[in-house]
């Protein structure tokens, strides 16, 4: 008998990945999360950690600095490790926030299933951090620490029980605070580059700046020459002018000296003739 049309649809295993997905998608860092003032995260990775069937096996913290807040910092992380740990493994990446103070965090997990249960990787950072650069962390634990996590476990008991020998525990205690220590030294290297472009970026803006300038100044110079020899020329003009006027006074006075000599001396030798 067929199935009545008002029966909801069973929810399949890719359907409920891609909600998982999705739910991550739109907590990416393109939207970014930030804290209850507004302030984004640190851009460090504060915890990493393995977990097993919802119970946290081995984690590292991240050294603290001399900031004054770093142990609050380091304690929030690691309750956000130890929370997305005890949650049930979802079909693909898990993701939660946590919001304060000091900014927003994040953690991821990364759930690696095998026959006999799920292995979840997990990497809280704060939400400055790229989360691309914390997925590619997770993924990296997961490909570098699986095969040695299968293998303490299995080392631990024989195989019949699923739990870490203390010596594995802090054998891979010391490669999870190294992956720390490389994830965190390369966001420093990076905010050096990032510092390093930005200086410069403002060199090349100083330098054209200073071209434009000699540009401009080469062009007034171009301009006082120019102005110097409309000046020169000038005064040769007016020079030439001068003289031309002075000749033609010169002329008159010689025309007028003679006119009036002549209208004077013929009189007087018509007279001296008579």
């Amino acid at each position: 008998m067929a199935a009545s049309s008002s029966e909801e649809p069973k929810t399949s295993y890719a359907d409920e990945a891609k909600k998982v997905y999705e739910r991550m998608r739109r907590r990416s860092g393109e939207l970014g999360i930030s804290g209850s003032a507004g302030k984004k995260g640190p851009c460090r990775v504060g915890f990493v950690g393995i977990a097993r069937e919802c119970r946290l096996l081995v984690w590292a913290r991240d050294a603290e600095d001399d900031d004054p807040n770093a142990p609050v910092l380091s304690e929030r992380f690691a309750a956000l490790g130890r929370k997305i740990a005890a949650r049930r493994d979802p079909p693909g990446w898990d993701d939660i926030s946590d919001t304060g103070a000091f900014g927003g965090l994040r953690c991821i997990s990364l759930p690696v299933c095998d026959l006999e249960g799920t292995t979840s990787y997990i990497v809280a950072f704060g939400t400055a951090y790229p989360l691309a650069k914390a997925q590619c962390l997770a993924e990296r634990l997961a490909l570098m620490l699986g095969p040695v996590v299968d293998q303490e476990l299995s080392r631990a008991t024989g195989g019949t029980s699923r739990r870490l020998a203390p010596d594995g525990s802090s054998a891979l205690r010391e490669l999870l605070e190294r992956e720390i220590a490389t994830a965190n030294s390369r966001t420093t290297i990076d905010k050096i580059h990032n510092q390093v472009e930005e200086v410069r970026s403002i060199m090349e803006h100083n330098v054209e700046m200073i071209l434009d300038r000699g540009e401009k100044l080469e062009d007034l110079e171009q301009k006082s020459d120019d102005l110097s020899k409309a000046t020169l020329a000038f005064k040769k003009q007016a020079r030439k002018l001068k003289r031309w006027h002075l000749m033609n006074q010169v002329k008159w006075g010689v025309a007028v000296g003679t006119l009036v000599t002549a209208s004077v001396a013929i009189p007087i030798t018509a007279l001296a003739l008579a």
